[in-house]
């Protein structure tokens, strides 16, 4: 099976709101937006920066046949006021697709993008305590704890690129 690793391009915005509706659908627990929140929204924030085409706000997509089955988004900014670093979110393979080593491709695809960023130098993310298999999947791939968000159910975990 070949999996293929991009940038979802704005002709696919379509395939982002689809899979994104599945995620909060499935795996609420996992996201802080509810489906019900999204579903009844004309256009997701990131089909937007989807459509807008930027290179530092955009979100990789894994894709098998032509269909979107992954995905990984980024923002080259962060709320936690670390200076030089942006933000993973949004990490979502659907269930058919999970244990194929998808979820580290998509976070190497990223990582790779965003060397491309000359003023990002690290990239945060957010995931709650109790998803351990999103914490070890973070953990093997470089990231580490960085400390507990003001939400004592998140860690906040950073890797380092530059």
């Amino acid at each position: 099976m070949e999996v293929i690793y991009k940038k979802v391009p704005p002709s696919d915005s379509h395939f982002y709101r689809a899979l994104r509706l599945e995620s909060l659908k499935h795996n609420p627990e996992a996201f802080e937006t509810s489906y019900q929140e999204s579903v009844n929204t004309p256009e997701l924030h990131f089909e937007k920066l989807i459509k807008e085409n930027n290179p530092n706000k955009f979100v990789m997509g894994a894709y098998v046949k032509n269909k979107l089955v992954g995905l990984c988004a980024f923002v080259d900014y962060n709320k936690h006021d670390v200076i030089d670093s942006g933000t993973l979110i949004q990490m979502y393979v659907t269930a058919k697709f999970r244990g194929l080593n998808i979820s580290k491709s998509l976070l190497l695809a990223v990582k790779s993008e965003v060397m491309k960023i000359k003023h990002i130098h690290a990239i945060l993310l957010e995931v709650k305590k109790s998803n351990s298999i999103a914490v070890n999947t973070y953990i093997k791939n470089g990231f580490i704890n960085y400390g507990k968000d003001a939400d004592v159910q998140d860690f906040l975990m950073i890797t380092q690129l530059k």
